[in-house]
Order: structure tokens, then C-alpha cells, then sequence
């Protein structure tokens, strides 16, 4: 970008007795976010601002970070935030700079939206036009633009569209690709090559050598897209403790404990009505999508929407026995808990650690009752501490008491010693032998392959039925394969079914109730 002499130099500013409109205009200058209160307050300040906001900022006035990534959830400010940064770095620019800059979007329509939003304000915008007079320069058209300073900005709705754009002897200050990807453009694979290629083959070199920046502001809408596979990438970084070349920011909509990143405007309600309204569709994935990082593989997704059974329903114990009701119909059940410890909780994409009930019935269909997903969660939870959260040993037994369980499947690795510890010394403190425990070693098969040969049998016959929210567990299906994100869930699953069997049940004739065939002797005598 170059050395930027003082930009604010050529506002009449009394440095010896600073006003208070002085003095918020330097504040402008150093921070984003008060720029965007100062100058576009209809975009700042109709919601508090959220934390994830300052920290995009930050990098953004970063000028030191070369190659920056900011995967968001929709409607979350990415494209706001980069219009603002472009206004931001043009009024404040010195003439000896003459800032040079592109940005690329998914549409023309977008691009066109995105120049007339910096237009109307470098026109019309009154504290801009207050404070830096009148910058329209002598091109002012939908796609390129020129300032009375010499900054420069091109808006393109194709990555191409930026090639052979330099101004004379100048390349490119900042490159920024929004939304660039999308459901057009991902669809083969030979297309999705073309946008990374683009990436590394026009943009890259497009900028200027040592000052040039390239920013990509993006949700995720391919398993193989550029952006998912720099997610992809990064995770894998930051698992092995290596620098990765790009700065990433990156949020979900909700986090892992409920906690919505944008609470003052992106309310409960209106996830909630988001979630319904993709669900209703019959589009379940793409709320994952949009709001939480999570693509779906189409083309390697091995279980369908199809394949997904739904109840309505909840569990009665009665005399002893598991009683499964649907529609006013009882069914004895047997109740088992399959569970999948965490073994890494030391980064980000760490998968959670699932406790799972099911209930099988005497047809031998299996109905998922309840789970418990968690990140971070100790073995065992503090007994003196009533506040503290549960651990993975609480978990469990507090579900097999609840549940009235036959057992409970847990997978046998190096690192859940400690969880088998735990359980049986709950088990004597508790004066609980009768809490059955299946230690369950995964063995050499790959985990993916194991879980598709333990469940295929099941979901090919429509025996495994789940709650309409089950999100997690019913994401995890839809996106079964190579490249989906977690399976945390969907092994619990697994494990659940493992050492299940149907109860050994008969109806009465009336069809109103059930008995228990008595055994009947067998005899030695062979005709």
C-alpha cells in the first residue's frame, strides 16, 4: 500500500486544543468501528455492537496481515464492514498514496449495489462531505470510480474482471473477494478448480509485491469450495501447531453452549424462525450452512433425506418394564446408551464428547430418546460443587437411571481409561452393580467406514427413527462422508446400537397388553 503519510494531515485540525469533533475524527482514523459510528451510523448503530465485530475490524486495519479470511454466518456484517473499510481508507488516503483498489462479489447486481453504496456516501454522505469535501473524481461509473485524492476502486462481479485493471504503473493495494462462491459457480468440479486457480493465478499476482492485501469475506456453499477448504486447512494448522498463511476469522451463528455471536440483533427468534423455515423447506442442511459453517457433500453423502425416520413420541416405564408410546400405541422397548468420548479437547474443531439413549422395540427399531452433546466436559463433575457442569461419567449414569437402561456401550481407546476408572468407582460409591458398562475398541477399521458398516443395515430398512430436533444428529446423517465436519454424534449412535436386542415381549389378545412368554422346558427325547 506504501509508507501512507499522515492522512489526517489535511483535515484543519487544532492539535493544541483538540475539540471534541477533533478528537472523534482521529478516533475515526484508528479504529473501523468508530468510523462506522461516526460516519454511517444507519449501519452502526442500530444494534450494539458485537465483540466478533472488533476483532474483523482489527484485522482489517491490520495493515500488516497480507492475506485475511472472514467466514461469517449470512446477514452477519461482512460485506457492511468492507464497504465501510473502503470509505475509511479513501477519505483518510493522502494524494501521494493513491490507494488502489478491487472488489469482487458473486453477481452484477451485487457489485453494482456495492459501488452505489460508496458513491452515495463519498456524494451525499453529509459528515463525510463536512469533514473531506467533495472527493468524486473524474470517473464515476457502475463499475469503476476515481477519486479527487487518486484512489481508485474497481467492482467486478467475475474474479477476470480484475485482470489487466492496473492503474499505469500500479497494481492492486487491496484485492476483496465477497461472496465470490456461490451455488452457480461450485456446482462441478472443474468449476470449483477455477475459483481456486483464480484465486492463486489472477488475484495473487494482481497485487502489489510487498504492500498488497487480499481479503475474502465468505459462508462456505461447497464442501470443496476455496473457502471451505481454507476452514479445512486452518483447522489442520492449528491441530498440528503450524503457521498457516492466512488470517482466519470465523464464527458461528450459536455456539457450541447456545450463546448467539450477534445477540442484539440476530435475536433467539429470529434463529429460531430461520431454522423452521429451512426445515419446513425440506432444505435442513442449508441452515447449516448459512449460519454455521457446516457444507453437505452431495455428491459423497451416503444417507439421504429419505432415510431418516421421524416419531413423535416419549418413554413410560411401568411394572418394570420400558414402555415406547406413539399415537396412544404402547410398545415394550429395551433402553440402551451408546456414548463417544472426546479424546481431543485442545483445538477449536475438537469433537464433542455424546451420550446417546436409544430404545429398541421387539421389532428391532430403534428409536433415538435423548442426547447429551458437549465440548470440554470433564470425566466427572464436581460433587461439591452444585454450580459446575456435568462430566461424561455423570452423564451417563444419570441417562441409565433415567432410562432404566439394559447398558451402556462406551468406546474402549487409550484415552478414555480414565472414564472406566471413574464408572466404577461411581458404581461402588453409588452401590450401583447392576450399571452394565461395554467397553468397545474400535479396532483398525477406518471410524467412517465402521460406523457406515454398523448403521447402513439399519437406515436401508427405515429402522432407526429421531425427533424432528435432533439437529445435530439428523445434520450428521445428511452429510455422512470423506469430508463432513463432525461425527460425534453419529458415532454415539453407533455405539448404541451396538449390543442392543428387541424385549421378549407378546400382545395379549385384547392388543391392550403385553406379557412375557414363559419359557418352556426342552425335552431330551429325539423322535
Amino acid at each position: 500500500m506504501g509508507k501512507q503519510s499522515n492522512p489526517i494531515s489535511k483535515v484543519n485540525i487544532n492539535k493544541k486544543n483538540v475539540s471534541k469533533e477533533e478528537e472523534a475524527l482521529l478516533l475515526a482514523h484508528n479504529d473501523l468501528i468508530a468510523f462506522g459510528k461516526l460516519f454511517l451510523p444507519d449501519d452502526f448503530l442500530r444494534s450494539e455492537t458485537p465483540a466478533f465485530h472488533y476483532e474483523v475490524a482489527d484485522v482489517i486495519d491490520d495493515l500488516s496481515v497480507k492475506q485475511s479470511t472472514f467466514i461469517l454466518p449470512r446477514g452477519h456484517g461482512k460485506t457492511v464492514l468492507t464497504k465501510a473499510s473502503i470509505l475509511k481508507d479513501f477519505v483518510f488516503c493522502d494524494p501521494s498514496d493513491m490507494l488502489f483498489y478491487g472488489w469482487v462479489s458473486a453477481t452484477q447486481k451485487l457489485a453494482t449495489g456495492n459501488m452505489d453504496y460508496i458513491k452515495y456516501h463519498l456524494d451525499y454522505n453529509e459528515q463525510i462531505r463536512y469533514f473531506f469535501g467533495h472527493l468524486k473524481g473524474r470517473k464515476w461509473t457502475e463499475e469503476d470510480i476515481e477519486l479527487s485524492n487518486g484512489c481508485k476502486l474497481i467492482s467486478k462481479s467475475n474474479v477476470t474482471g480484475i485482470r489487466g485493471g492496473a492503474k499505469l504503473h500500479k497494481r492492486y493495494d487491496l484485492i476483496i473477494l465477497d461472496d465470490f462462491e456461490h451455488e452457480g459457480n461450485t456446482i462441478t468440479p472443474d468449476a470449483r478448480a477455477k475459483n481456486a486457480n483464480l484465486v492463486t493465478a489472477v488475484v495473487y499476482p494482481a497485487l502489489e509485491p510487498e504492500t498488497g492485501r487480499i481479503r475474502v469475506n465468505g459462508t462456505p456453499v461447497h464442501y470443496d469450495s476455496f473457502i471451505n477448504n481454507l476452514l479445512i486447512s486452518n483447522e489442520r494448522a492449528i491441530k498440528d501447531k503450524k503457521d498457516f498463511a492466512w488470517k482466519i476469522v470465523t464464527y458461528k451463528a450459536l455456539d457450541d453452549n447456545g450463546n448467539l455471536l450477534w445477540e442484539s440483533f440476530f435475536t433467539k427468534k429470529i434463529m429460531e424462525q430461520k431454522k423452521k423455515f429451512y426445515y419446513d423447506s425440506g432444505q435442513p442442511s442449508k441452515y447449516y450452512q448459512e449460519y454455521f459453517m457446516q457444507v453437505q457433500s452431495e455428491e459423497d453423502s451416503l444417507w439421504k433425506s429419505s432415510d431418516i425416520k421421524k416419531y413423535e413420541g416419549y418413554i413410560e416405564y411401568e411394572e418394570g418394564i420400558n414402555y415406547i408410546s406413539i399415537d396412544g400405541s404402547k410398545t415394550p422397548v429395551n433402553t440402551f446408551i451408546g456414548c463417544d468420548p472426546a479424546t481431543d479437547i485442545d483445538t477449536k474443531g475438537a469433537d464433542y464428547s455424546v451420550m446417546m439413549v436409544i430404545a429398541v422395540d421387539i421389532n428391532n427399531n430403534a428409536y433415538v430418546i435423548e442426547y447429551e452433546r458437549h465440548r470440554s466436559i470433564p470425566t466427572i463433575g464436581s460433587k461439591y460443587d452444585t454450580g459446575s457442569k456435568l462430566g461424561v461419567v455423570d452423564y451417563i449414569i444419570e441417562l441409565y437411571n433415567k432410562y432404566h437402561c439394559v447398558s451402556a456401550t462406551v468406546e474402549d481407546v487409550a484415552m478414555n481409561r480414565s472414564i472406566f476408572q471413574a464408572l466404577n468407582e461411581e458404581r461402588k460409591r453409588l452401590n450401583r452393580y447392576d450399571i452394565a458398562v461395554i467397553p468397545e475398541k474400535p479396532g483398525g477399521t477406518q471410524k467412517r467406514n465402521r460406523i457406515y458398516s454398523g448403521l447402513s443395515g439399519r437406515f436401508s430398512m427405515g429402522s432407526i427413527f429421531v425427533r424432528d430436533n435432533m439437529f445435530d444428529l439428523i445434520n450428521e446423517i445428511l452429510t455422512f462422508g470423506p469430508r463432513m465436519a463432525h461425527d460425534d454424534t453419529i458415532e454415539a449412535l453407533y455405539y448404541a446400537c451396538r449390543h442392543t436386542f428387541p424385549p421378549n415381549f407378546k400382545q395379549e389378545k385384547d392388543k391392550k397388553s403385553w406379557f412375557k412368554p414363559k419359557k418352556q422346558p426342552k425335552s431330551w427325547v429325539v423322535a
